[in-house]
């Protein structure tokens, strides 16, 4: 199915997902502060982020890509390998149009005690590089009891800016972080 619908820009899903982690942060801190499981966290950022992409759909941990697995074909850490090289994959959080191919967000979370950044950044790197998913935007979020340790954007493959400030800020004015 083809859905021509325009993407938002990148500062309206910037602001989006901004309003989204603090929502997280103001209603759900106790998630944090007990070290709640990450799928926890990405459940509940997944209802807050529905609430501001009203028209795609918010999945947690959606391995499809139509009726077939979800896979990138560069090395992704210790995912599991099929026949042809590519390795299985489940992004935290997507926004997207189910079965339409426009997928505008994909996010890898992480609290801020654990391991395992890289292969998060290289899911993300994956996933917004062009080929078969060919998102937006992707977003690396590290989450600490107290706010936001890291937010970076990746676009076409690579790094493309730090959001960290941005959201530090909105934080500090309701009282979290320094």
């Amino acid at each position: 199915m083809v859905d021509n619908r325009p993407y938002p820009a990148m500062d309206d899903v910037k602001q989006r997902l901004i309003t989204a982690v603090c929502q997280l942060y103001r209603h759900d801190q106790e998630l944090l502060e007990v070290d709640a499981s990450e799928r926890s966290l990405t459940h509940k950022l997944a209802g807050y982020l529905q609430c501001e992409f009203p028209q795609w759909h918010v999945d947690c941990e959606y391995n499809r890509r139509g009726d077939r697995p979800k896979q990138l074909t560069q090395p992704v850490g210790s995912a599991k390998k099929d026949h042809t090289g590519a390795r299985r994959v489940f992004p935290d959080v997507i926004v997207h149009r189910r079965q339409t191919g426009q997928n505008l967000l994909v996010i890898e979370v992480k609290k801020a005690h654990r391991q395992g950044d890289a292969r998060d950044i290289e899911k993300l790197k994956g996933f917004t590089r062009g080929g078969d998913y060919g998102y937006q935007y992707g977003v690396f979020l590290k989450l600490d009891k107290s706010g936001v340790s890291r937010v970076e954007l990746y676009q076409d493959g690579r790094k493309d800016s730090d959001w960290r400030m941005d959201l530090r800020c909105v934080l500090r004015d309701l009282g979290y972080g320094n």
